[in-house]
C-alpha cells in the first residue's frame, strides 16, 4: 500500500500554527505511485497524490432522497426513433419534404407566448433543503448541483490535460485546418459561493457580473420552453401556453422535480433527470440539450432577425448539422459529458433550431463525446474522478484558508499555463466596517504518471484507461496585494462579453430597448444598463446576419414552392390537419400555418390536394383564358408560379450581387426547374 503526506493546521494564519504533517493511507500499490517527497516545501504548500481509482468500483454513489420524487419524463411525438438511429434526423427531409416526425414540431411557439411561471424555478444548492438534509444524514462537507460544479470542473480538466486539444477526425475536410482548441467562452473563469451552512459548504454559482443579465438572453428560456415541447403531448403542452385561458386546462406542475443524488468521498451531488427511456444501456436517464444556430448563439440580441438562420446540409462549414455539431465539440462536449456522469445518464439528446423552427434531432452517447473529448481510447470515467477528486483537494485549502465562512471561489487556468489560479475571498465582507476585503491566491500545479513514468498531460489524459496517477501541489500565492487584485479583476474582465447592438438599434436608443427587452412578461427583470456592455457588431457577426437574411429568403421561396401541396409525414396520416388547430392555439392570434393548400386564416377547413379543388382556389389568380381542362389548368399553374419563383430569385441576385449565397439551377422532385441555395466559399 502507499502513503501519502496531508498537512493539517492554520496555514492561513502568519505564520501558520499546529501545523502538523500526517500520513495517510490511500490504498493503491507502491509501483503504481511516483516517489513521494519527505517533507513539505514550505508551510504555505500542501502536496499529495491522487492514485488510480479501483477498477469496477463505483466512484459516486446513489443515496435516497429524503422526499418523494416526481417522475422522470419521457419524450413525446415519436422522438424515442431519434435515440436508437446514429446521427442526425432531419425533421423535414430537404429534398423529400417528408416529415420525419408530427408537424406540430415545425414552428416553435413565441418565447413570451410561454407561461414560465407555471413552473416551478430552478432551486439553487443553498435553497434546497433537501440537499442540505443529504448532506447532514450523509456526513459530506460539500453540497451542489451540476450547473454549479461543471464550470470548475472544467477548469480542472485543463490543467489536468495539459490544454489537451479536441479529437475532430470524426468531420469532413472542411474542417480539418479549423481550430482544435476549446472557444473562449468555454475558457473563462469559473465563480462560485460556498455558502456555509451548519458544517456544510453549498455551492452556487456566483452571482453575474451585472444582476439579473443571463434573463436578457432569449437562450436562457428557450432551454426550458423546449424541453417541455419535446416532452409534452400537444394537448397537454397548452397546460403551459399564456394565451390559452381556458380553465380546464390550467396546469399543475409536480412539486419536486426528479433529481439525482449521488456521494463521493467529501462531496453530495444533485443532478436533474430530464428524461428516461427503459430500453437504453444502463439507467436509461439522458439529458435533453438544446443547440440554438450559430447566428443566435453569437448574436443574441438580434435574434428575430438571425432566426433566418437556416441548416440545409448535412456537412459543410456553414448552415450545416456538421458545423453546429463541431461547435458543440468546442464549446459544450465537456460540460455536457461532466453532468451526464453526475446523473448517471448514457447521453444527451440535442434538438438543433433557431429559436423559430426546429430542423432535427441527434443522440449522442456519452461513450462519443468520449472520444471527441479524450480521445478514442481513454477513459472518461478516469477523467471525471481525478477533477472531482482535485476538486475536494481545492475546497478543503480554500476552507482552512477561511474557516467557518462563505466564500466567493473563483477559477482560472490560463492557456499555455502549468497552474491553476484560485482566487479566495469572503462571500458576506462590509467594507465600511472593516476595510478592504481580504484576497488570497492559491496555485495549483500537478504531475502526471502512468506507472512510475512522468507523462504530458495530453497523453496521460488518452491513457487514461491505464493505471493513472495524479501528484498536485496547492501552494498560497506571496505576491503583492495590490498583484492579486489586479489578477482576479482581469479573470473577471475575461469573464464577461460585449453584446453586438441588434438590427435598426443605435447607442442612442440600445438603452430604451435594453429595459424593453423582457421575455417573461409576467415577472419582467430589471437588469442595469451599461454603455461598456455593447459594441457595434463586427464584420463576423455582419455575415451570420447576411446569412440571416439569405436563409429567410429561401425560406420563403420554399414556402412559396411547397403552398397547394400535403404535407405529408412519415407514418401519421392527416397529421397537418390534425394538428393545426392545436398550433393555432398556442400560436395565438394571427398566427397561420398552411396544412397542404389549406391557410392558417381557416383552421376549420379540410385539407385540399384534389384536382378540383386545388385548380378552383388558383384559376380566378393564375389562369386566363378560356376554359380547359383540369390537368391543363393545373399546368398552367404550374409554370406561372414557377416563372413567379424564378424572378424573384432573379431578383434577389441583382438587388446583392455580392451576396455570399448563389441560386443554381436544379430538377426538382416534380420533374421542373427550381432554385436552390448553394454556399460560396470566400
Amino acid at each position: 500500500m502507499a502513503w501519502a503526506i496531508k498537512m493539517e493546521g492554520r496555514l492561513h494564519q502568519t505564520p501558520p500554527q499546529n501545523v502538523k504533517l500526517v500520513l495517510v493511507q490511500v490504498g493503491m500499490p507502491s509501483r503504481s505511485a511516483p516517489h513521494l517527497p519527505s517533507s513539505l516545501l514550505d508551510s504555505n504548500r500542501a502536496n499529495g497524490v491522487i492514485p488510480p481509482h479501483p477498477s469496477g468500483d463505483l466512484f459516486l454513489k446513489d443515496v435516497l432522497p429524503p422526499s418523494p420524487q416526481s417522475p422522470i419524463a419521457t419524450l413525446a411525438h415519436g422522438l424515442e426513433h431519434v435515440l436508437f438511429n446514429p446521427g442526425v434526423q432531419w425533421l423535414q427531409h430537404p429534398r423529400s419534404q417528408v416529415y420525419g416526425f408530427s408537424t406540430w414540431l415545425e414552428q416553435i411557439i413565441p418565447v413570451r407566448n410561454f407561461a414560465f411561471e407555471r413552473l416551478k424555478s430552478f432551486v439553487p444548492s443553498s435553497r434546497d433543503e433537501d440537499l442540505h438534509a443529504v448532506a447532514q444524514r450523509e456526513g459530506r462537507k460539500y453540497a451542489g448541483s451540476t450547473s454549479s460544479l461543471s464550470g470548475l470542473l472544467k477548469q480542472l480538466y485543463y490543467l489536468i490535460s495539459g490544454d489537451k486539444p479536441i479529437n475532430t477526425s470524426n468531420l469532413s475536410h472542411c474542417f480539418r485546418n479549423q481550430p482544435r482548441t476549446f472557444t473562449p467562452g468555454q475558457r473563462a473563469p469559473a465563480s462560485v459561493i460556498l455558502n456555509y451552512r451548519n458544517g456544510v459548504y453549498l455551492i452556487d454559482s456566483a452571482e453575474e457580473a451585472v444582476p439579473g443579465l443571463s434573463s436578457k438572453n432569449v437562450l436562457t428560456w428557450m432551454g426550458t420552453l423546449l424541453e417541455k415541447f419535446l416532452t409534452h403531448p400537444p394537448k397537454e403542452f397548452l397546460r403551459l401556453v399564456r394565451s390559452v385561458d381556458d380553465p380546464t386546462i390550467v396546469a399543475q406542475e409536480p412539486r419536486h422535480e426528479a433529481y439525482r443524488y449521488a456521494t463521493s468521498d467529501k462531496f453530495v451531488l444533485r443532478s436533474q433527470l430530464d428524461c428516461f427511456d427503459s430500453r437504453l444501456p444502463g439507467t436509461g436517464v439522458f439529458d435533453i440539450k438544446t443547440r440554438a444556430v450559430m447566428s443566435i448563439r453569437h448574436d443574441q440580441l438580434n435574434f428575430e432577425e438571425n432566426s433566418g438562420y437556416q441548416i440545409r446540409t448535412i456537412r459543410g462549414r456553414v448552415e450545416s448539422f456538421e458545423k453546429e455539431y463541431y461547435d458543440l465539440i468546442r464549446s459544450a462536449f465537456l460540460k455536457y459529458s461532466f453532468q451526464a456522469r453526475i446523473g448517471n445518464m448514457d447521453g444527451v439528446f440535442v434538438a438543433y433550431h433557431n429559436t423559430e423552427r426546429i430542423f432535427g434531432f441527434q443522440y449522442i452517447p456519452l461513450s462519443e463525446m468520449d472520444a471527441r473529448l479524450f480521445g478514442e481510447r481513454a477513459s472518461g470515467n478516469a477523467v471525471f474522478e481525478k477533477c472531482m477528486l482535485l476538486l475536494e483537494v481545492i475546497l478543503e485549502e480554500a476552507t482552512r484558508q477561511l474557516p467557518c465562512q462563505s466564500i466567493r471561489l473563483t477559477t482560472e487556468k490560463l492557456l499555455n499555463e502549468d497552474n491553476l489560479r484560485v482566487f479566495l475571498e469572503p462571500a458576506d465582507w462590509d467594507e465600511k466596517l472593516h476595510g478592504l476585503r481580504p484576497l488570497i491566491q492559491l496555485d495549483v500545479s500537478i504531475k502526471n504518471y502512468i506507472g512510475e513514468r512522468a507523462i504530458g498531460g495530453s497523453s496521460a489524459v488518452e491513457r487514461s484507461s491505464l493505471p493513472w496517477t495524479l501528484r498536485w501541489s496547492v501552494s498560497k500565492s506571496t505576491l503583492k496585494p495590490k498583484t492579486i487584485y489586479n489578477n482576479v479583476a482581469e479573470a473577471r474582465r475575461r469573464s464577461s462579453f460585449r453584446l453586438s447592438h441588434p438590427k435598426g438599434v443605435t447607442s442612442q436608443t440600445m438603452e430604451k430597448f435594453w429595459h424593453g427587452l423582457q421575455f417573461n412578461p409576467v415577472a419582467p427583470v430589471e437588469v442595469p444598463y451599461m454603455v461598456d456592455m455593447f459594441r457595434q457588431p463586427p464584420k463576423r457577426v455582419e455575415f451570420l446576419r447576411h446569412l440571416s437574411r439569405k436563409g429567410r429568403m429561401y425560406l420563403n421561396l420554399s414556402k412559396r414552392r411547397q403552398e397547394g401541396r400535403p404535407k405529408l409525414v412519415r407514418g401519421i396520416p392527416n397529421d397537418a390537419r390534425k394538428v393545426a388547430p392545436l398550433m393555432a392555439l398556442a400560436h395565438g392570434p394571427g398566427f397561420v400555418q398552411s396544412v397542404g393548400r389549406l391557410r392558417r386564416r381557416n383552421p376549420d377547413a379540410v385539407d385540399n390536394t384534389s384536382t378540383t379543388k386545388l385548380s378552383a382556389r388558383l384559376g380566378d389568380r393564375c389562369i386566363q383564358g378560356p376554359a380547359r381542362s383540369s390537368s391543363m389548368r393545373l399546368a398552367s399553374v404550374a409554370s406561372k408560379n414557377q416563372k413567379y419563383t424564378t424572378r424573384k430569385a432573379m431578383t434577389a441576385l441583382m438587388i446583392d450581387p455580392h451576396t455570399a449565397t448563389c441560386f443554381v439551377k436544379g430538377a426538382n422532385a416534380g420533374g421542373g426547374n427550381d432554385f436552390v441555395p448553394k454556399i460560396m466559399e470566400h
